[in-house]
């Protein structure tokens, strides 16, 4: 359930109990690693501008850079495989074998929805995000149910 839902349904001194709960992250995380390459820090960009709000800090760098890597090797694996069958033959015995980009397309793509999930990047896992804010107050749609 998400924070801001928990919150609602509290007392004031649960909420504030919850609140000193939150552990602060210091420093926002802006700059990717030196060590990507020009394509992977286009994509760690996209994905700093596009995250849920004071959600990354600087202790996740690490992990944002196996989700763009992963991310990266996807895209080449599947562009790759793209350009051949799903089925090959064996260069051996002429025998039907998967694409060997196949398998590491499926990977890669486990691994940046585990890494997603993670990072709050999936709609799932933005519902359960806990970023150290306090929550919005409801209005808007709200009123609108209460008034009938």
């Amino acid at each position: 359930m998400p924070t801001e839902l928990k919150v609602l349904r509290m007392t004031s001194k649960k909420a504030e109990k919850l609140a000193r709960k939150i552990t602060p992250t210091p420093g926002p995380l802006i700059e990717p690693p030196d060590w990507l390459t020009a394509e992977q820090k286009v994509e760690w960009t996209y994905a700093i501008e596009n995250a849920p709000s004071n959600v990354l800090k600087k202790i996740d760098k690490a992990v944002l850079a196996g989700f763009i890597i992963a991310q990266d090797t996807h895209r080449k694996a599947s562009v790759a495989m793209a350009q051949t069958e799903l089925l090959i033959k064996s260069p051996t015995q002429g025998l039907p074998l998967q694409n060997p980009y196949l398998p590491i397309v499926n990977r890669q793509m486990v691994l940046m929805t585990r890494v997603a999930s993670e990072l709050g990047f999936t709609p799932c896992s933005r519902a359960r995000i806990d970023a150290g804010g306090t929550p919005a107050p409801l209005t808007g749609a709200w009123d609108d149910i209460a008034a009938g």
